[in-house]
Parts: C-alpha cells; sequence; structure tokens
C-alpha cells in the first residue's frame, strides 16, 4: 500500500508532463521499490522487464523487445495533443499486452490512466475490485480484437460511479 501511494502522489506531481519511459520507470519505481519479494526474486524495479511474463491468453512482448514497443506506443500516443476515452482505451491496451515490466503492469497503467485523464480533462475513475472481472473481459476483447468498445464503455460507468463517491467533496465551481 504504501508503494501505491509514493506512485500515486508522484502522479499528481507529475500529472501535466508528457507520457515518457522515464516517467513510467519512475512510477513503476515509487510502486515497488520498497516490496522485498520483488527484490528477493531479482525483478527489476523502476525498469523494464528481464524476464517472460505472461497474462491469461495475452502473449506479452518479449524483454528484449520491450524498449522499442513500448518507443512506437509512447510516439503514437504522444503524437495527439489531446485524448479521449477512446484513446485511452486504445493506449491502456497495448500498454498491458506489452506488460513491460516483470510486476506492477496492471496498478501503473491504471495509475497512468487516472494521470492522462487528469491531464486531458477527463473525468477520472478507478477500477473497483468488485468488478474485476469485467474490466479484464473488456481489457481481453480490446487485446485480442481490437474492439475498444467494450473497454471504453466500462471506462465510462467506473466514470460514474467515481462521480457520485467524490461529488460530495468538491466545492461548487461558477462557470
Amino acid at each position: 500500500m504504501t508503494g501505491h501511494f509514493l506512485m500515486f502522489n508522484e502522479m499528481l506531481k507529475t500529472y501535466q508532463e508528457p507520457l515518457s519511459h522515464e516517467l513510467m520507470k519512475r512510477y513503476h519505481y515509487k510502486l515497488k521499490s520498497g516490496v522485498f519479494e520483488n527484490i528477493a526474486n531479482g525483478y527489476l524495479i523502476g525498469e523494464y522487464k528481464n524476464r517472460r511474463n505472461i497474462v491469461s491468453d495475452i502473449t506479452t512482448t518479449l524483454p528484449e523487445d520491450v524498449h522499442a514497443r513500448m518507443t512506437t506506443l509512447l510516439d503514437e500516443y504522444n503524437a495527439a495533443d489531446k485524448h479521449d476515452l477512446h484513446g485511452l482505451a486504445k493506449f491502456h491496451a497495448d500498454y498491458e499486452a506489452i506488460h513491460p515490466f516483470q510486476d506492477g503492469n496492471g496498478r501503473t497503467g491504471r495509475l497512468i490512466l487516472f494521470k492522462e485523464c487528469l491531464k486531458n480533462d477527463i473525468i477520472p475513475f478507478v477500477v473497483n475490485d468488485s468488478r474485476k472481472a469485467e474490466y479484464y473481459h473488456a481489457l481481453n476483447t480490446a487485446q485480442t480484437k481490437q474492439d475498444y468498445s467494450l473497454l471504453e464503455r466500462f471506462f465510462r460507468e467506473e466514470q460514474t460511479e467515481y462521480r457520485q463517491q467524490v461529488e460530495g467533496f468538491l466545492p461548487p465551481v461558477e462557470k
């Protein structure tokens, strides 16, 4: 939990920055640097993976290809000035398919979504544990069929939930 809060606080300091290798690695470092099991298992902390990993029925990128695939993904994503939920869904599905880190990809990837929502004036959302199965199904559909509509719809539903949760905490804003 400490690592998650450290990563979240780092994101709040850097949410206006463009996505980069360095920024994502910094988030990962904040998340995982105090996790003994990761260190004991030889997992790289704040660096891209050095061993293969598997996610469901998705063939993730080989360690030696991660940097090049992430460069392509970042170049394509950063080419646009502004993003909507569809663009975030596509980026997220591609990021998670690459699975650049040995461990912590999901948490890092979902934090990047939150960051990019803030940066692009989109209502942020949190993937609730109670709907994780739906999230994984929508993500897998996006990755295997290149159909991002289910993931985008899931994000919209989570936005509604998140907005309802935080609405009482926000001061009224005059337009």
